[in-house]
């Protein structure tokens, strides 16, 4: 073991450079959080650089912290297989002849492989002198649920890229001279996504390969699904349904699938962090019978799972998303008004066009109960009547990185 531990940690050994491109944000969070006895979780879905945000904390923790005392592990490794959390921790202790009473950084990659990895961690928790970080794609539902770890977590959720780090990563830098190209910068990063390496390289085969890892790797290998081409059809159906809330009944009935499958894939997508279900403002019992909406985990899905891409079902998919950064997010419908999100005593329509007409936004300026009122359009800015109107660009850009 000690050899693949000396090459997982070459910092052992020499100095180290992190790869990638700092997401700030994150990494500061993270040299937050190292001050806190809790675990730390780091979620997102696959393939977000949830691997390489975790190695640039560990350039960072480098400067305050001696490299002997920082393991970082993927539990995913086929050679480590047979060897336990604590067996690997105990065995990195050896290596560098730390105390069971010295402080140490552990940092576990992939740790959603391990089946007991709750009760793992837990036991590394409760005897102490050890931080732990660790990332997994499964959600942080998951993690939320178990007894073991209830009261001693936290959770960082990682996103696809921003709009502002879309730009960081695209090298992109505008004056304020030359803010007139935000708007296609803005449709751009809408039809692109937020996944790194699409973002880096526009290769889409980066894309239908993480779809495929997800559907038939975390999906149906790990859950025992024999008709894989019943998941991709949901997902189709899922893609093609942005903006418009659905039903269960409804995808059985276009898929074929029962009506209990079609529940059991959606929760395992979510779980996977591959989609968001949002449900309808409302009592609890009204929320839970009606029909959901459901939003891809990244816009840039869309190119490798519909053929005809609908912009503004797109748009809509994309403000939500720079929603949900803040919280928990849901639609309104009621009295024949609909209105595409609300977030608190904020309402918000998705609106990409040019020029936006009094009528098309009564469905939410008449909205009562919410102090502020957003519409988002391609480039109309100011205010009409009681709702603001924003453009997409700039609207992406408020957004938290």
């Amino acid at each position: 073991m000690d050899e693949i531990l000396h090459r997982f940690n070459p910092w052992w050994t020499g100095e180290y450079t992190a790869p990638g491109i700092e997401r700030e944000n994150y990494l500061s969070g993270l040299m937050r959080l190292k001050e806190s006895r809790d675990i730390v979780f780091v979620t997102g879905l696959r393939r977000v650089g949830k691997t390489t945000l975790l190695h640039q904390f560990i350039r960072r923790l480098l400067d305050e912290v001696e490299a002997k005392r920082i393991l970082y592990v993927s539990l995913d490794n086929l050679a480590l297989m047979d060897y336990s959390i604590a067996e690997i921790v105990e065995n990195f202790r050896q290596i560098h002849s730390l105390r069971h009473n010295d402080d140490v950084f552990l940092i576990f990659d992939e740790v959603h492989f391990r089946k007991d990895f709750e009760l793992q961690l837990k036991n590394l928790y409760d005897m102490g002198h050890a931080k732990v970080f660790a990332s997994g794609s499964a959600s942080l539902d998951i993690v939320m649920r178990s007894p073991y770890l209830t009261g001693r977590q936290r959770i960082m959720r990682v996103f696809p890229l921003s709009f502002g780090e879309y730009l960081k990563f695209k090298d992109v830098k505008i004056s304020p001279a030359d803010t007139h190209l935000f708007p296609a910068l803005g449709r751009d990063y809408i039809t692109t996504g937020g996944m790194p390496e699409f973002v880096l390289t526009g290769d889409p085969n980066s894309l239908q390969a993480l779809l495929d890892s997800i559907l038939y790797r975390d999906i149906a290998g790990a859950h025992g699904i024999r008709n894989r081409e019943m998941l991709k059809e949901i997902l189709l159906f899922a893609a093609q349904s942005v903006s418009s809330p659905v039903s269960v009944r409804k995808i059985s009935k276009v898929t074929g699938a029962r009506a209990d499958s079609v529940r059991e894939i959606l929760r395992l997508f979510v779980e996977a962090n591959l989609i968001y279900v949002v449900e309808r403002e409302g009592k609890l019992s009204e929320r839970k019978v009606a029909p959901k909406k459901l939003y891809l985990a990244d816009t840039g899905l869309f190119n490798v799972l519909t053929e005809r891409i609908n912009m503004g079902a797109v748009v809509e998919n994309g403000v939500f998303l720079r929603l949900v950064r803040d919280g928990e997010v849901r639609y309104y419908r009621r009295n024949n008004r609909e209105v595409d999100f609300v977030q608190g005593e904020r309402a918000f329509e998705s609106r990409y066009k040019r020029r936006i007409e009094r009528e098309e936004i009564a469905c939410i300026s008449g909205l009562r109960g919410y102090r502020e009122k957003v519409v988002i359009t391609e480039n109309a800015d100011g205010k009409m009547d009681s709702v603001r109107l924003i453009p997409l660009w700039k609207f992406l850009l408020n957004g938290k990185d």
